[in-house]
């Protein structure tokens, strides 16, 4: 026998959540209420609940923000929307005059749309609390005389109150859109879907209008456009859009595409069926549900399939990551000034590589030693980039430097030391930017794979793993290159797996066999160390492939790909 699927919903039984869960799928569920919307979340998060049902704008007072700020949180999708008409009762224990009421309790939201009906009572005290039915269900259990509350219908009903006013709405036709939340995302055959976003833009002037045209150019119509601050940047806003169409729609997915190159930060919120009117939808029951949901998303037998990183500009080419290509990154371990860094980068372009390593940012373990040059680094990454046509990938440390990295690499790195900073991992997890995540020197596999979890449940599902050494009593090593990570990882992850084999090393001799084990190993690709000096070198010069060596390497790594290939 199929069991129901169960629904957290914002609010105490006869709440309008429950009202507008009972409209969108008749008794067909099981309602579990919920105080927050953070709440709701959770529940669906921790599968207590299999989907969330939360209020995110009303007719009357516009948008619910905490619904807004908790989709920008979480991992959810949004799977369907359901609107509900919105008209206030005043519920007591008995009939009684409504002069006589001394206190009235409600949701602030709901006061807000009964303020010309508050506004004449008088000496009446307006106590708000965190839910209409929630009030109703107060003053039916305290037996609270002289007390009312503004809530439902439906509360009046379960509550055993009496409505002693009603329609006390400001406006006869209230209103509030609710929304459907997922772990996955529902079919795509719907015939009229609406698409949510939320993004942040580039910073100069006509940047929201480079957005907005992007939409026009398509021919895709605008149903709403809200922004809420942004809680790192001050006076910085993240934009929420709703649109006519589905994510997997041609033209659709052409403009989201076109729209990563023109964002800081893009986050598809789900597509899902536009409301109709009274339409219930079925949603499935427990006994048809993927029962793979449960795995984490990092999963090889969730998904069924790997991960492959795309980075693809006309100007310099594509670049596939994952899938069965080997991919070589190369460049100096810090960015020292545009001299070494333009010659590094033309010896890395001759080789035939397309992506340049090069820190701006350097976490150090002695707080005297080069700490990068921040964004003047990133700044002659930049120029490098457009001078010799190749990908940019460089180091981010804060969580509040996200952004302005972002803006000037095409892969975001996480390096050793911050594998475990879960406040920066949940802040990339944010970009839209393809992430490489080091593995920490003393990380297990299983923390490594929870570390990238973190990425993954912010949106951002382009995650590159990489093994980078770890740490073991062996000294004649800067560390112990841990080879058989590789198979584990791809056998438990679908993402693609990389290593880095000098500083998983330490010693520029054996960055060329230890990349030849990798590559046998499975490896998706190495990132390597290249200095034109490295005996000057600000950082890890030991480590440090000069020009001589570093063609060497990439002769005897072609040499062997081509073996293995054949």
């Amino acid at each position: 026998m199929d069991i129901l699927p169960k629904v957290a919903i914002q609010g105490e039984e006869g709440s309008f959540s429950h009202e507008a869960g009972i409209n969108y799928w008749g008794n067909a569920a099981v309602f579990i209420p919920k105080k927050t919307a953070g709440e709701v979340i959770a529940s669906v998060e921790q599968e207590e609940a299999d989907y969330g049902l939360l209020p995110i704008e009303n007719s009357l007072i516009g948008s619910i923000s905490t619904t807004y700020d908790a989709l920008l949180e979480s991992r959810l999708l949004i799977t369907g929307e359901v609107i509900t008409p919105i008209s206030h009762c005043l519920l007591a224990l008995g009939k009684v005059d409504v002069g006589s009421i001394e206190r009235i309790y409600s949701h602030p939201a709901a006061l807000s749309q009964c303020s010309s009906f508050i506004e004449n009572l008088a000496g009446c005290e307006i106590i708000p609390i965190y839910d209409t039915a929630g009030s109703a269900l107060k003053i039916s259990k305290e037996k609270a005389q002289k007390s009312a509350a503004i809530a439902s219908r439906l509360a009046a009903k379960l509550y055993d109150l009496e409505i002693i006013a009603e329609r006390l709405e400001d406006y006869p036709k209230n209103q509030t859109r609710f929304i459907i939340t997922a772990k996955e995302e529902g079919p795509s055959d719907q015939k009229a879907s609406k698409t949510s976003i939320v993004f942040t833009t580039l910073h100069h002037p006509g940047a929201l209008f480079d957005v907005l045209k992007v939409f026009n150019d398509y021919g895709i119509n605008l149903t709403k456009l809200e922004s809420r601050p942004h809680k790192i940047e001050t006076w910085r806003y993240y934009f929420y859009l709703d649109f006519d169409g589905h994510r997997n729609d041609p033209s659709v997915s052409e403009a989201l595409e076109e729209l990563q190159e023109r964002t800081n930060f893009l986050k598809v919120l789900g597509s899902y069926p536009a409301w109709k009117g009274s339409k219930r939808h079925a949603l499935p029951t427990l006994g048809s549900m993927n029962d793979k949901s449960h795995l984490p998303l990092y999963s090889l037998e969730r998904k069924g399939s790997r991960t492959v990183c795309t980075l693809n500009d006309e100007r310099i080419g594509t670049v596939n990551i994952g899938g069965g290509d080997f991919t070589i990154i190369a460049g100096p371990c810090s960015v020292e000034g545009r001299k070494q860094l333009f010659k590094t980068a033309n010896l890395i372009k001759e080789s035939g590589v397309m992506i340049l390593r090069g820190g701006a940012f350097k976490p150090r373990t002695s707080p005297y030693s080069f700490q990068g040059l921040e964004e003047e680094g990133l700044k002659l990454l930049q120029e490098a980039r457009h001078a010799y046509g190749l990908y940019i990938i460089s180091e981010v440390i804060s969580p509040a430097d996200v952004e302005l990295v972002a803006r000037y690499v095409d892969i975001l790195q996480v390096g050793a030391r911050n594998m475990q900073n879960f406040t920066l991992l949940k802040e990339i997890g944010k970009s839209a930017k393809p992430v490489l995540l080091k593995r920490g020197m003393s990380a297990t596999v299983e923390e490594f794979l929870l570390s990238a979890e973190y990425i993954l449940s912010q949106g951002n599902d382009h995650v590159i793993l990489c093994e980078r050494g770890i740490r073991t009593f062996e000294t004649s090593t800067r560390n112990t290159l841990d080879l058989s990570c590789v198979p584990l990882l791809k056998e438990k992850s679908h993402l693609p797996v990389f290593v880095d084999p000098s500083h998983g090393t330490g010693n520029r001799n054996l960055v060329l066999p230890m990349t030849k084990a990798a590559l046998v190993a499975g490896a998706d690709g190495v990132m390597v160390e290249v200095h034109f000096q490295p005996e000057s070198a600000m950082s890890d010069g030991n480590q440090s492939l000069d020009s001589s060596l570093y063609r060497e390497f990439i002769k005897q790594i072609r040499w062997l790909i081509d073996r293995l290939e054949g």
